[in-house]
């Protein structure tokens, strides 16, 4: 093994072999290449035998990698050197030693997949009452799963659980009642889910561990085994364990084993996924005797860089190592000596001097005005340096977000500029263009009557499918109450161009094709006919022949999808579409996207990734965007199902755990940089309000003022394109540039606010069903809140009938008077639940069960209300009034659910909600009150009854009323937001804003590969 590359520091941790080590290995300090070499060590030196080291890390990939560095440093050959995971770690010894503690040893190793679909198969065996929603009961099912896994990797067992939840006291007004049932409720769905996963002769991840702990505490003599074995343990990434992966650690090491423990607590930054930074600051409390060495000899990154780093780290104290153990861990750039790839210093300043003379400065913050600008800076930037550095390679650039759904802007502007790039996310398979054509495509093979499937597949790329054609196509479909299938074959009516009739032919062909095939073949024969016969893989050739880089994105996608597709093949014998489509459906409610595998060589691109994606890398220039307060820091979300604080084992830091997590998160994107660092920030980002500039600006000394010249690079946003963000040759509806501007949209003549709502939620959303007019499948949620509607509109009408008043002249002198009595005449309450059956709409509920279930449920609503306004009735001046008003130059319309009149002889507007009751009315839901305040004041009709006194929602589930009244102010500011919104919707501004609740609610999820 050759050492004169390895530093003194280094060198020490490599040959320290006199007990317990801490090695606290800050980035870029060789931290890798410090373990690998450990082991080499052992090896040459005859310190051990390769069977008695284990090295453990987190990821498949980091273990290859360091069974691939360490084959290349030994000579020797060896057998069973142990370089694994966790959990492959664990699952080796459950396979040998599970019957020991009466678990299967020949087990199955479900999938959080397996695992969703194995609750949602056996949802009546939970006894669920708190986390099982009338309307949805399989919602909380992802995030209990998540719930119990958490519990698994604090060691908590379900007996634990419910202990604790039977010990919860019960204050004298019965205060805690509701959280005591709650948490047995969870406690008891914890021991369901556990016990019919060894029913099933299965375990989940969180079980490998939690079950080895297990074994290795019940069987001493196993223990004892493993201990023996065991001379040196080598712990890659410490700061990254769990309590359970922390306690396994301890309990094989003695005092006679040698423990190498590597990490950095200033880049722990997996909570999310059950890593508690508290591990490795607490890791001298347990090894008192473990030596410190400390590297921080730097090869990657700029000295100014690195000073930036510290500078925001410090924040962290005292809940840091450096505070703890009173260790230096400022980082010291070796820059300059990095391999012969790297630029010599003198010539990286002459080149950043070119780039931007008015600053040498290796970390660079430019404060923008909107996001546009801040994606035309990063990428005018980048294409300035390519130039002026003729030696950089596109993969020296990266872009770093904080989420996925950050990336868009982006993606489309270096498309649009011909810049080549890798977006380089770990999950969404299944929303790539290309799979979410062939998931269509068995969708339509197995109901050609789903619009959206047969909408998505005139789309294809490659089939030309006019836009003029398509435009008629929804607009006849919509108007006919008629799937697009049907409508596709009334081409005499509709008049469809040579072109569509071609490409409406192919289609059906196609899907007939798949029909009768399916029959008797598998999915992945009739997916590859479907892309033969289709024209879809000689699409796919030609375009990889030309070298077009999504195309190549498309083929790489196509691949790793029919792979899933065997996968499901071998599992389930007689596989067919019909049971695929079914088993995709469950698998995405249960939130899973799938998982795509990166190429380890991709082409010479701009790497776009997440900062979490991005830990391990490096590249020479590193832009951090869209670093403004709740982007990054995110903001704060709690676990949806809260272990008890009592029950977790980590030691709770100090400081805010959220943002120091954040900021070690923050400080991970800030190493990555190699030459030169630039953060980029905005103000404006959308929405109603300007965004702050994150407090790690602010801790780096930066103030949201630009520090590099803007440039003035022409990315266009909207302006007349039809689809948004379009990527590559396809991407929505992404055509030539020629044929865009042929294109010419029909919009509404008239504006409501459910439309204005749907374009706020997303612009693409409000295209897809108020411009092209997608048809769209209902909801059970839907028909019921139409149900209630409509069973109060009719009683109340009654009312109006039995009073004996006509809408609009309520209030003569002879109804005041008896209405003032209390002698208003209403129908019996089993008329009212006549009228609800009449009214009751049994469509799109799932199943009998949820169509019985809410009807139940407003039956008893309604018994509610009738109880609550005996003798408290009034009678409407209005029921279900349509109006129309002039806001600006434009037209909106709306309806009002009811008005009624007040004792003061001013107006009441009442809307029903059928959802559950909110403290403040806020957001939307006041907007849309406003909006009816201000039709009554414009509209005669009502001035000359009285004017708005009280804004009322109603809200039915909970028999509750909230109320309030808009100031003058709040009425035009609304006014002024609508104009805005319709100056955008004319000007075709219609680029998508995919958000996690935005797209988990929206009618169009399954044909949009924007979503989230």
């Amino acid at each position: 093994m050759s050492e004169n590359k390895l530093n003194n520091a280094q060198k020490e941790a490599v040959e320290y072999v006199a007990g317990p080590l801490l090695i606290v290995a800050g980035a870029g300090t060789g931290k890798t290449t410090v373990i690998t070499r450990k082991i080499a060590y052992l090896l040459e030196k005859e310190l051990a035998k390769p069977e008695e080291i284990l090295a453990l890390t987190f990821t498949d990939k980091s273990a290859n990698e360091m069974v691939e560095r360490v084959d290349k440093m030994v000579e020797m050959g060896y057998v069973d050197l142990q370089i694994s995971t966790f959990h492959s770690f664990c699952q080796r010894l459950l396979e040998r030693f599970a019957l020991d503690i009466g678990l299967p040893n020949q087990f199955k190793l479900f999938t959080a997949t397996d695992a969703w679909l194995l609750v949602r198969q056996n949802l009546d065996k939970f006894d669920l009452d708190y986390y099982r929603p009338l309307g949805n009961p399989t919602r909380h099912i992802h995030e209990l799963l998540k719930h119990f896994s958490k519990c698994k990797d604090e060691l908590i067992s379900p007996a634990d659980y419910l202990k604790y939840a039977e010990e919860v006291k019960l204050g004298k007004d019965d205060t805690n009642r509701e959280e005591k049932s709650r948490l047995t409720e969870i406690a008891s769905a914890y021991h369901t889910y556990n016990q019919l996963l060894l029913d099933n002769n299965a375990l989940d991840f969180g079980d490998l561990i939690y079950y080895t702990n297990q074994l290795l505490t019940k069987r001493p003599n196993i223990l004892k085994g493993l201990q023996e074995r065991y001379k040196f343990i080598l712990v890659d990434e410490f700061q990254d364990v769990n309590w359970a992966q922390y306690n396994l650690v301890r309990l094989i090491t003695t005092a006679k084993s040698q423990l190498t423990a590597v990490g950095d607590d200033d880049q722990s930054i997996y909570a999310f996924r059950g890593a508690s930074v508290s591990n490795i600051l607490r890791f001298k409390d347990d090894f008192p005797e473990a030596k410190e060495i400390v590297l921080t000899e730097n090869y990657r990154s700029d000295q100014k860089i690195l000073d930036a780093a510290y500078k925001l780290i410090k924040n962290n104290d005292p809940d840091r190592l450096e505070v703890k153990l009173g260790i230096d861990k400022r980082l010291v750039s070796c820059h300059s000596e990095r391999s012969e790839e790297s630029l010599s210093k003198t010539k990286k300043t002459e080149i950043l001097r070119r780039v931007a003379p008015q600053d040498d400065n290796c970390v660079v913050h430019s404060h923008e005005k909107t996001l546009d600008d801040e994606v035309k800076f990063v990428v005018e930037e980048i294409k300035k340096i390519k130039s002026a550095d003729k030696e950089a390679i596109w993969d020296d650039f990266s872009i770093l977000v904080r989420a996925n759904s950050h990336a868009e802007p982006f993606l489309s502007a270096l498309e649009k500029q011909g810049v080549p790039y890798e977006f380089l996310a770990s999950s969404g398979l299944f929303r790539q263009s290309v799979i979410l054509d062939c998931l269509n495509f068995f969708k339509a093979t197995d109901n050609y009557h789903e619009s959206t499937a047969i909408y998505r597949l005139l789309l294809l790329p490659f089939l030309k499918f006019p836009e003029q054609d398509l435009q008629k196509l929804t607009h006849f479909a919509k108007k006919k109450a008629v799937s697009l299938h049907e409508a596709l074959k009334r081409d005499g009516e509709i008049r469809f161009s040579a072109e569509a009739v071609k490409a409406r032919d192919l289609i059906f062909k196609v899907i007939e094709a798949g029909r009768q095939n399916a029959r008797v073949e598998k999915p992945t024969i009739i997916l590859y006919e479907f892309l033969f016969a289709s024209g879809y893989l000689a699409y796919l050739t030609k375009g990889e022949n030309a070298g077009n880089r999504e195309v190549i994105r498309r083929i790489y996608h196509l691949q790793q999808f029919f792979d899933y597709l065997k996968s499901y093949e071998d599992a389930i014998p007689g596989a067919s579409v019909a049971g695929f489509m079914e088993y995709y459906q469950n698998i995405s409610e249960g939130g899973e996207e799938g998982k795509m595998q990166q190429p380890s060589d991709t082409p010479d691109s701009v790497n776009i990734l997440t900062v979490h994606g991005a830990k391990g890398l490096e590249f020479r220039y590193v832009f951090m965007v869209n670093l403004v307060e709740d982007r990054f820091p995110s903001r704060r979300r709690g676990e949806p199902i809260e272990i008890p604080l009592e029950l977790i084992k980590e030691q709770l830091p100090e400081g805010d755990s959220h943002i120091e997590e954040e900021r070690r998160l923050f400080y991970v994107g800030v190493t990555r940089a190699k030459d030169r660092l630039y953060l980029l920030s905005a103000s404006d980002y959308g929405g109603q309000r300007n965004k702050k500039a994150s407090r790690f600006l602010e801790e780096l000394g930066f103030v949201t003022q630009r520090t590099a010249t803007p440039p003035n690079l022409p990315l266009e946003r909207g302006g007349g394109q039809p689809f948004p963000l379009s990527k590559g040759e396809y991407k929505g509806v992404c055509r030539p540039e020629e044929e865009k501007a042929k294109f010419v949209f029909e919009l509404p003549e008239k504006f409501s606010f459910s439309q204005i709502k749907s374009y706020r939620t997303c612009p693409y959303q409000y295209k897809l069903a108020n411009v092209l007019k997608v048809p769209t499948k209902g909801s059970g949620v839907f028909s019921f809140g139409q149900s209630m509607h409509a069973t109060l509109q009719k009683f109340y009408g009654r009312v109006q009938e039995l009073n004996q008043v006509e809408q609009g002249s309520l209030f003569g002198t002879v109804q005041k008077a008896a209405i003032q009595k209390g002698e208003i005449k209403v129908p019996e309450l089993d008329e009212l639940l006549k009228i609800y059956e009449v009214c009751w709409i049994p469509d799109w509920y799932k199943d009998k069960k949820q169509r019985e279930g809410y009807f139940k449920k407003g039956q008893e609503i309604l018994r509610a209300f009738y109880k609550s306004h005996t003798g408290k009735w009034t009678v409407p001046v209005a029921l279900e009034s349509y109006f129309k008003i002039r806001i600006g130059k434009y037209i909106l319309s709306g309806r009002i659910d009811r008005v009624d009149q007040l004792p003061d002889g001013k107006l009441e507007i009442i809307d029903y909600k059928t959802g559950r009751a909110k403290e403040k009315v806020t957001g939307e839901d006041k907007d849309q009150l406003l909006i009816y305040q201000i039709a009554l004041l414009q509209l005669p009709e009502y001035k000359n009854i009285g004017e708005p006194g009280q804004l009322t929602y109603y809200y039915l589930n909970d028999d509750v009323k909230i109320s309030f009244l808009g100031e003058d102010k709040e009425l035009a500011k609304v006014e002024e937001e609508i104009v805005e919104i319709l100056d955008k919707i004319h000007s075709l501004d219609f680029i998508a804003t995919p958000g996690s609740f935005a797209c988990d609610h929206c009618d169009f999820r399954d044909i949009c590969e924007f979503r989230v």
